[in-house]
């Protein structure tokens, strides 16, 4: 359900790996975003996963190594980032957590949004 979500992932989005996490099923908030993360980690080039478009829950960048080239291709794709450096979430973020999409929407009408079943 994970790899399913991340290829879903629209063009010029982001979301954060908790919602990846939370959208997966994944019971644990803290532990399963991290697990989103060794996913994007160990799989993206095998899966062509565009690990670029997942964000911390804040909108920074969680990247040590790499930040600048993610930075880089969510410009590509037109998203903007916010004076403090954060991706602009109200705009381009995925998510009731974002606000992207209305704060009332419920866990399956976002897996709906991103094609998941």
């Amino acid at each position: 359900m994970i790899l399913e979500l991340l290829r879903s992932i629209p063009y010029g989005r982001v979301i954060s790996y908790g919602k990846v996490a939370e959208l997966a099923g994944c019971p644990r908030a803290g532990a399963d975003a991290r697990r989103v993360a060794r996913v994007l980690h160990s799989m993206s080039k095998k899966h062509a996963l565009p690990w670029w478009r997942v964000v911390k829950k804040d909108g920074s960048i969680g990247l040590k190594d790499g930040g600048e080239l993610q930075r880089r291709l969510l410009r590509e794709e037109g998203v903007e980032f916010l004076p403090s450096g954060e991706v602009d979430l109200g705009r381009f973020g995925i998510g009731p957590d974002f606000g992207g999409f209305g704060p009332a929407a419920e866990l399956d009408d976002w897996a709906d949004y991103l094609g998941v079943k």
